[in-house]
């Protein structure tokens, strides 16, 4: 039996469920194309709903919005766009009336460099607000020349420090050139924002979730960041600003304020592994903050030494992430933030899993119930609990609004085609643009964010008409309804959900997610199916050897798992089944052709002599691995081509796209559009990709790289390649339509298995 462990500490933020909302996303009530506050108002009954009990709200005060509202300019005034600080007491008041909290954000590790501090600070180096933001003389090299006082680099990639022309000093940004960092050192500035904390809590806000606030002190030597990345002379500099030596005293110095007011806190720590570090923070009498976003979890598919480099990660680095810290916490009483997403953060779905459209309902629901059964306060983000995902693939740079992703290009070589390839693939899984994308309220014309005939902010992504609020909420198998039946399980068994204590099994298993949560003598056991394929888990080698209830399954109805286990008791092997909406029965899959079974794939045909490489797939198309099969050192120009599905036909909307073909056929055909491709255009190398089965809406379906001695070439044999492919390739498709209808297209008057119309031949 668990002896209970932290739950001597009892307290409504635990038990608690928080919604966060980054308004310039969320609804549009002016027709402006930009969120406001008046729209979050509007759809507090969809969020109380939810099943949620506290409403973040992302920074909405005064700003230049370089960083989207993170660079304030000024923090008792609300931007224009987004309302006014009438329109926040009324959103207080319409949470307060349906039983919700609000949270705002407190950004007071830098400000805009519009901020009226930071107009006086740099006008002289006598003025009284000079010592608000930190400011630090040249260095100069042997040569003569200036350098910055070191060589920390900005979160937004280049230098951490920028030089005033006018004063003859830097000063330090560790975000944006626009947002300079505050000197908390300086007893005004500590003032100023416990005046700011208190301004808030007196309007009715009932907590803050606080910005990179372990980074507001910093050593003050500032001393040269070890060199751990030789390709640039700007390196992380974490080690002297990342819970530096002042921090608790800072921090106690606000929490002391909360505590008057009851008042929530999660503060954002990045670069914090270190388990004693974050309980200084978080634990129960320390009075600092409630709670910290830790980051391990989100920077597992990071590069060695850039976000947007391309990473890997195994399910057991996830999961032993998470044991870490449940058991961590529930033994020395601090307490998690739980979650998978945020602002800053792709969609779930597509990073954890990267699950097929075909399982995006399941695996988002497996998300949910992974995430908010274990210790700690889950948080979900805006669109989440619809299954939203990270935007199409087809997005060129010109789409993208994040400053992080538009500095990082801007360094890339002009002429580096494969390098951008790169770029642009990573953008697609891990720029923060994925979560800012309009939330999906319909299937109007905007996905209801904005009126018809408006531009959004940002582009709706394209599957909206599929996807969307108002679809979902009428869906009572919708993920909505299922986060809602999620949160309040958790809330029905309080004691073991919220307050008992967390046990990881069948640790070594890279296909399952089990855990158990247990509370005196109650206990519940949690498992999460990874992949698209059918799994056995053998509970009772795990030890479990009986189940008296089920509770949740986003396979089948309760009522039929429980049935299914009250017949085996002590429980079998637990088959893990993905739910499909087109499922085959067993005898069905061994009677498939061998050219329509994906476990025949991929076929592929390679001419080294020509340098031509043609692949079938029924996985991912992953650009870089065709440009670089393809790409030659002799080349001038290594050139890709994207040809994705479409979500409109003749002015039909597409609901589903799918490609199926005789593989010899194929093979032959996209060979012979390479071969005459080499010949004509005198090309160093080809390659083509094409995807089979069910492609999602805005993914590629035919991938092309072209190798060639000048540009013009590559792109003129790129463009012809890619329209051969459309009217010669042997391949069928399989269009249904948002009506009902279905509409099946080849070249060559061929069927779907191969044969040529009227001949039955092949």
């Amino acid at each position: 039996m668990a002896t209970p462990g932290n739950s001597n500490h009892r307290a409504w933020w635990k038990e608690s469920s928080v919604y966060q909302i980054w308004p310039a996303s969320f609804k549009d009530s002016n027709d402006d194309g930009i969120g406001d506050i008046p729209g979050i108002i509007s759809k507090l009954d969809y969020i109380k709903n939810l099943a949620v009990d506290i409403v973040w709200l992302c920074p909405s005060y005064k700003s230049p919005q370089v960083d989207m509202g993170y660079d304030i300019s000024d923090y008792y005034s609300i931007a224009d766009e987004y309302g006014t600080v009438e329109d926040v007491e009324k959103l207080i008041a319409g949470c307060h009336q349906r039983g919700m909290k609000l949270l705002m954000d407190l950004v007071v590790n830098h400000t805009s460099d519009q901020h009226e501090w930071f107009k006086q600070s740099r006008s002289s180096k006598d003025n009284e607000y000079r010592n608000w933001y930190v400011w630090r003389p040249a260095k100069y090299d042997e040569q003569g020349n200036r350098q910055p006082p070191n060589n920390w680099v900005s979160h937004f990639q280049g230098s951490a420090w920028q030089w005033d022309e006018l004063t003859q000093e830097y000063y330090l940004h560790l975000y944006a050139v626009e947002q300079p960092d505050l000197n908390w050192e300086h007893p005004p500035v500590r003032k100023a924002v416990h005046d700011i904390v208190r301004f808030w809590l007196d309007k009715g806000c009932d907590g803050f979730r606080m910005d990179v606030i372990n980074f507001i002190s910093k050593e003050q030597s500032f001393p040269d960041a070890p060199i751990k990345d030789p390709r640039t002379p700007w390196q992380w500099g974490d080690k002297w600003y990342a819970n530096g030596p002042r921090l608790h005293e800072y921090l106690q110095g606000v929490g002391k304020i909360l505590k008057e007011y009851d008042a929530f806190s999660v503060g954002e720590m990045p670069f914090v592994t270190d388990e004693k570090e974050v309980l200084r923070a978080v634990q129960f009498d320390r009075n600092e903050i409630n709670m910290i976003f830790n980051f391990e979890h989100v920077d597992i598919d990071h590069g060695k030494y850039d976000k947007f480099e391309p990473g890997s990660w195994k399910l057991t680095d996830l999961k032993d992430f998470f044991e870490r810290w449940q058991t961590f916490m529930y033994a020395n009483d601090g307490w998690n933030a739980l979650y998978w997403e945020n602002h800053d953060q792709p969609r779930s779905i597509d990073r954890y899993t990267n699950a097929s459209e075909e399982y995006r309902l399941v695996a988002s629901k497996m998300l949910a119930t992974a995430l908010a059964l274990q210790a700690g306060t889950p948080f979900v983000y805006q669109g989440q609990e619809l299954g939203t995902r990270n935007v199409p693939k087809s997005w060129g740079i010109e789409e993208y609004k994040d400053i992080d992703c538009l500095n990082h290009w801007k360094r890339l070589p002009k002429d580096d085609t494969a390098a951008q390839a790169i770029a642009l693939q990573e953008y697609q899984k891990k720029s923060r643009d994925n979560g800012r994308t309009p939330v999906q309220w319909s299937a109007a014309e905007n996905a209801g964010f904005t009126g018809p005939g408006v531009k959004p902010w940002m582009s709706v992504n394209t599957d909206y008409v599929r996807v969307n609020a108002e679809a979902e909420v009428k869906d009572p198998n919708s993920t909505y309804h299922y986060w809602a039946t999620v949160l309040k399980l958790r809330k029905k068994y309080l004691d073991v959900f919220v307050y008992g204590n967390f046990t990881l099994l069948d640790k070594p298993n890279q296909e399952v997610f089990a855990y158990t949560r247990q509370y005196g003598d109650q206990k519940a056991l949690v498992v999460c199916h990874w992949t698209e394929k059918t799994l056995e888990w053998d509970a009772a080698s795990n030890g479990i050897t009986g189940v008296k209830q089920v509770l949740l399954d986003t396979y089948e109805g309760v009522d039929e798992a429980s049935q299914r286990f009250s017949e085996h008791n002590p429980i079998p092997s637990t088959p893990l089944i993905p739910q499909s909406n087109n499922k085959m029965s067993s005898s069905e899959q061994a009677q498939l052709p061998a050219h329509l079974d994906p476990k025949t794939y991929p076929r592929t045909h390679h001419d080294a002599t020509q340098n031509i490489h043609i692949t079938l797939t029924y996985g991912t198309l992953d650009a870089n691995t065709y440009l670089s099969q393809t790409s030659s050192p002799a080349a001038g120009a290594n050139i890709l081509f994207l040809g994705t599905t479409r979500d409109t036909f003749e002015g039909r909307p597409v609901s589903q796209l799918s490609y199926t073909t005789y593989p010899p056929l194929a093979l032959k055909t996209l060979t012979g559009i390479a071969e005459a491709a080499v010949k004509t255009h005198r090309l160093e190398g080809v390659s083509i990709a094409h995807r089979l089965g069910t492609v999602p809406i805005g993914e590629a379906s035919i991938v092309i790289a072209v190798s060639a001695g000048h540009r013009g070439a590559a792109w003129k044999a790129g463009e012809e390649v890619l329209e051969a492919c459309k009217e010669k390739a042997e391949i069928w498709k399989r269009e249904e339509f948002v009506d009902g209808g279905m509409e099946w297209r080849a070249n060559a008057d061929r069927d779907a298995e191969g044969r040529v119309l009227g001949t039955g031949a092949v």
